[in-house]
């Protein structure tokens, strides 16, 4: 099987990731299947089937029950069922592997002949990206075998495709699964940034209707994270203060786009959103990494989360969504100036050609109508 790699296109200073593999992965929306009790009984991340994935990085809570044994009894498989309520494993389709650079060694050898090209500051908007090495000096066609990992969050041992038919309780505890995967990663040197993403309903680009999250860790900082990131770093020395706290602050003061308040978190659809009815999950305390999140705080982002949730589902049953976890790149050097935050991105609309062609996005919602609209969908 050939093996993953990203591609550098010089003129929008971007990286993209080839993943062939991913073509084989199973697909039951393709497949037309529904959530029938015959296609419950063969999904991969119900209990009693553990020996259909990889083995587990983690199990919360945290358990020392054996998922070797390929035939399971009822019994056996209810007793699983109990033991375990999320489960980490890798993906068995990644889009990135965990693995070291290419060791051909001719490969070697042409990387130590040849001058990797770099991208010097400023000579593209300011840009501090600088492509790794590659297997041509020519800028035009340079390519890299990625390192990274790219893990699927198992979010229940029960067959539900949303996480809002679960306790909150029980969505705490996905929550501290996150918190940990992220520690893990952020400890591997060579690593620069790792998201967490769901993907809810074919449009949004599930394969699977078990409910499920995925995290993907890598050793470069995509380019359109870095550049948010140069904006909050520039706000941040030019005003002395985080753009988002401001943010916050503001949005509180207005009402006007507020969906949900609590003791820890706002959300509140974004004044320029790009998606109809799209909205973010900000925490009040100035923090640039999701891991530093308190006990507390992953109580009330679970019940923030299901809330709201729920309300997009109530006002757009067939909606499909993703959400997308942004905590800072690994490092220190963002710490005074990102704050994380929890996205929620709609699929009601489709990117068309002037999106396209232009980078400018029309919205045919506006997000005082979109959070006024949410709020009556709260349960």
């Amino acid at each position: 099987m050939a093996m993953n790699e990203t591609r550098y296109d010089w003129l929008s200073d971007r990286w993209v990731i080839f993943a062939p593999n991913r073509e084989n992965r199973p697909d039951q929306y393709r497949q037309s299947r529904s959530n029938s009790p015959n296609a419950i009984m063969e999904c991969p991340f119900c209990a009693g089937h553990e020996h259909e994935t990889p083995k587990p990085t983690l199990v919360l809570p945290e358990n020392n029950c054996d998922e070797t044994s390929t035939n399971r009894s009822a019994d056996a498989a209810k007793r699983v069922r109990l033991a375990w309520q999320v489960r980490v494993v890798p993906n068995k389709f990644p889009a990135i592997h965990l693995h070291e650079p290419h060791s051909d060694e001719n490969i070697r050898a042409h990387f130590q002949a040849s001058s990797a090209t770099t991208v010097s500051e400023g000579a593209l908007g300011g840009s501090s990206v600088k492509p790794l090495q590659t297997w041509q000096a020519n800028h035009l066609f340079q390519r890299n075998t990625p390192r990274g990992a790219h893990e699927v969050i198992i979010e229940s041992s029960v067959h539900v495709d949303s996480i809002t038919a679960l306790p909150v309780d029980h969505i705490a505890i996905i929550f501290e699964a996150y918190r940990r995967r992220l520690n893990h990663w952020r400890a591997q040197r060579d690593l620069k940034y790792a998201v967490i993403f769901k993907n809810y309903g074919a449009d949004a680009g599930a394969s699977l209707y078990h409910s499920h999250s995925q995290l993907i860790s890598l050793d470069f900082v995509p380019r359109d994270i870095e550049k948010v990131n140069q904006r909050l770093v520039l706000h941040h020395e030019q005003y002395g203060s985080c753009y988002i706290c401001r943010l916050v602050n503001e949005e509180e003061e207005r009402q006007q786009r507020i969906l949900y308040s609590s003791e820890h978190f706002v959300a509140l659809c974004p004044f320029a959103s790009r998606f109809p009815y799209s909205f973010s999950i900000i925490p009040r305390a100035h923090k640039s990494r999701y891991e530093e999140i308190s006990q507390a705080e992953r109580q009330d982002l679970a019940l923030v989360s299901k809330k709201t949730l729920a309300a997009l589902e109530s006002a757009h049953p067939s909606a499909a969504y993703n959400f997308v976890l942004q905590t800072s790149p690994f490092g220190d050097c963002y710490e005074q100036a990102h704050h994380w935050r929890l996205r929620v991105i709609p699929r009601l609309s489709k990117v068309a050609g002037f999106e396209w062609g232009s980078d400018c996005f029309i919205n045919t919602v506006t997000p005082e109508q979109a959070a006024q609209t949410l709020r009556a969908h709260l349960s």
